[in-house]
């Protein structure tokens, strides 16, 4: 089983993300941070004439991330199950390249498989941010 993934840099991580679920790589979105938000909501950004969440990937995976106010780079995705997904901006350091994943190589229930010999994370759009 594979499937093309966006991978991207999270701090020290490097995250995969399904490619089918990703609209748009945006560098540079403006953020509007609000007041009360939940550690993992950066702020609302607008993405064609709507407001998008734009939310810090690195917290909402678990991982050391450098995501700051003014994220470099805003990957603009699907989560949530399919019956109720919604657009949303995931905050990362650098988006790197679209790679095919052999997910049947992916240690069992660990989310990890190996690209180019480095270990990369699987991330469940789906499930994404149900524990934050």
């Amino acid at each position: 089983m594979s499937g093309a993934h966006l991978l991207v840099r999270v701090g020290e991580t490097t995250a995969a993300l399904p490619a089918a679920a990703v609209r748009r790589v945006v560098r540079s979105l403006r953020l509007h941070p609000l007041p009360g938000a939940g550690e993992g909501l950066l702020g609302l950004a607008e993405f064609a004439g709507e407001p998008l969440a734009v939310l810090d990937l690195a917290r909402l995976m678990g991982a050391a991330g450098v995501a700051g106010a003014s994220p470099a780079v805003t990957v603009v995705t699907w989560i949530g199950p399919a019956g109720d997904r919604e657009l949303v901006g995931l905050a990362v350091d650098e988006a790197l390249e679209v790679a095919e994943l052999d997910l049947g190589a992916a240690a069992a229930g660990a989310g990890e498989v190996l690209v180019a010999e480095r270990p990369v994370r699987l991330v469940d759009l789906e499930r994404l941010g149900e524990e934050a």
